[in-house]
């Protein structure tokens, strides 16, 4: 039933005591604060209250500079620009965000996305041919152009600037006449971890800035920004998190109408809102559009301030995204039938082809096959007699990394730590499947290929109190690079009987020794209900979050359950 590896950490306690003593929190707070490195009063103020006006210099980013310049050059001389965004999440939303804020600038403006299908990533052929027969002068890319030489020197070719916003590695810089990006070599940029929307976001942060421009001019996109940042799972650290904790909190209290039409297909008020619902939510209707359609649509849903339209808009959304869950549902099914034959020969990871599977959706089976069998995992299907997909990694291995040692058997390759696109030939499949698996076992201990739940500290569940609760709120918004504190408690025993629900999720009570009841859930663990239902009697030790929430306008504390173990654990393991 203990599904994952148990990794309890102890930060020194005497340095426990003076935090604890010096910001006024209990001795479990102060732990979960010295394992993310905080360790003094102003580091502990920079962590809860970091303000959207402390964010580093966005002309620290090299070529902002002569971008800013460039930019206001073509809208003083009626220049025609095209943004060139990806057809992504990151790079619907930074193309509107680009969009609304250069047209309320006078920029003339026009917008290309790549059909995911017939184009693929990046500066295409039929894009190029879109800006020449626009006379477009000025190209802005959004989460994409670092890795397009050839294309940059064509547009280059016929007069036409190109600046680059993106957040991908490149070994080999473009030809553009400006680069924005936090990871080129050499980059003086103090966080290297923005996404391609907060790219594009710190060019109009800059030309606001240089305007002299009211802030709110350029921070009213921080809501586009949140969403783009929690979805491309970068890290959610440093100057990530205080973009998503402030787009968050604008998306709560003014939210857009378009947002607004959203939000009544998920069911949840704008109060509500929170990574979950971006991620599960937001997110995954924005990627349907070009998943499954043309993103076109969604950055269309993105630029509207109409009710109606909005909720037309949405409402497609909404269609397209149920049409693909049933169909990754469908490629699920059919690659777990492909595992038991895949596991004789490779153990290190997981390589499925099937030349009928739609390239849309199989990031998104990519990732729920990490989530369910914790592998490197490369999920690929065929278009145009090339083999094409998506590549999701496991914590401690840098997919990008990983897959520069398999360039010989691929066409191209791109991504980031987590998440990588690929390409290659028909015949170099069996040699790219054989080499991957190699390196993933290479680079990833036996340990590191069993999901590991790094908790924070013990906890009574007596000192699960209104103030514990409302600290522990403060340490949100949670992702890679922030994740959520997670407790152990040991020596419980169940309230009552076990419930299960949809035949899928476990929920009982427990009780402290003051007679308090707390509910917990814990999704997806059928096996823990069936365990507890046979040993209802006995002492168990969990693991779990601790959140408020908030359901039907009344706020509830529940503890989400990661992982039980009947007995009791003296230490981490």
């Amino acid at each position: 039933m203990k599904r994952f590896r148990w990794n309890l950490l102890t930060p020194d306690e005497q340095a426990v005591l003076v935090l604890s003593e010096a910001i006024n929190v209990s001795l479990p707070v102060a732990r979960a604060l010295l394992n993310r490195g905080i360790k003094t009063f102003d580091e502990a103020k920079h962590y809860f209250r970091s303000s959207i006006l402390n964010l580093p210099s966005p002309f620290l980013l090299q070529d902002m500079y002569k971008s800013v310049e460039r930019v206001l050059r073509a809208i003083r001389d009626h220049e025609k620009i095209m943004l060139y965004g990806d057809y992504d999440v990151d790079g619907t939303t930074g193309t509107a965000l680009l969009l609304l804020y250069l047209k309320e600038q006078g920029a003339e403006l026009s917008y290309y996305i790549n059909d995911r299908f017939s184009e693929g990533y990046g500066l295409s052929t039929e894009g190029i041919d879109s800006a020449v027969e626009q006379n477009i002068s000025l190209l802005i890319t959004v989460d994409c152009g670092i890795r397009e030489n050839e294309a940059i020197r064509r547009c280059a070719g016929h007069g036409i600037d190109v600046i680059v916003c993106d957040h991908h590695e490149s070994d080999e810089l473009p030809p553009a006449y400006a680069i924005l990006n936090p990871k080129v070599p050499g980059s003086t940029y103090p966080f290297r971890e923005l996404c391609g929307c907060g790219v594009a976001f710190k060019l109009i942060q800059a030309i606001a800035e240089h305007l002299n421009a009211d802030p709110d001019s350029w921070q009213k996109y921080l809501d586009f920004v949140a969403i783009a940042t929690a979805a491309d799972m970068v890290s959610l650290e440093n100057e990530n998190r205080t973009l998503v904790r402030e787009g968050l909190q604008r998306m709560r209290t003014k939210p857009r109408v378009n947002l607004m039409a959203m939000f009544s297909h998920m069911n949840v008020a704008p109060a509500e809102i929170g990574m979950f619902h971006i991620a599960f939510g937001i997110a995954p209707r924005i990627n349907a559009a070009g998943r499954m359609h043309s993103a076109h649509l969604a950055v269309e849903w993105l630029l509207c301030d109409s009710s109606v339209d909005s909720r037309r808009h949405a409402n497609e959304l909404d269609r397209i995204n149920s049409l693909r869950r049933e169909i990754d549902a469908d490629i699920m099914v059919k690659a777990e039938k492909m595992l038991d034959s895949h596991f004789a020969s490779y153990c290190s990871s997981i390589v499925l082809y099937d030349e009928t599977w739609h390239l849309g959706v199989l990031g998104i089976v990519a990732s729920k096959m990490i989530e369910k069998h914790y592998l490197p995992t490369v999920i690929l299907g065929n278009m145009n007699g090339l083999i094409k997909g998506s590549v999701r990694s496991v914590d401690g291995l840098n997919i990008y990394e990983a897959l520069q040692e398999c360039a010989d058997y691929l066409e191209q390759f791109g991504g980031h730590y987590q998440a990588a696109g690929i390409s290659l030939r028909p015949e170099n499949f069996a040699g790219f499947r054989t080499k991957f698996n190699d390196v993933c076992s290479s680079l990833l201990s036996i340990g590191q290929l069993q999901k590991e739940l790094v908790v924070d500290s013990r906890l009574a569940l007596e000192d699960i109190t209104p103030k514990f609760i409302n600290v522990l709120e403060q340490f949100a918004p949670y992702g890679h690079g922030n994740r959520e504190p997670l407790f152990l408690s040991d020596e419980l025993v169940l309230y009552g009987q076990p419930k299960l629900l949809k035949e899928r999720h476990v929920k009982f009570a427990l009780r402290d020794k003051n007679g308090r009841t707390f509910d917990v859930i814990g999704f997806d663990r059928m096996d823990i209900y069936t365990e507890l239902k046979s040993h209802s009697r006995e002492l168990f030790t969990m693991v779990y979050s601790v959140e408020k929430r908030i359901w039907n306008n009344r706020e509830q504390l529940q503890i989400k359950l990661k992982d039980l173990k009947l007995g009791k654990v003296q230490q981490s393991g």
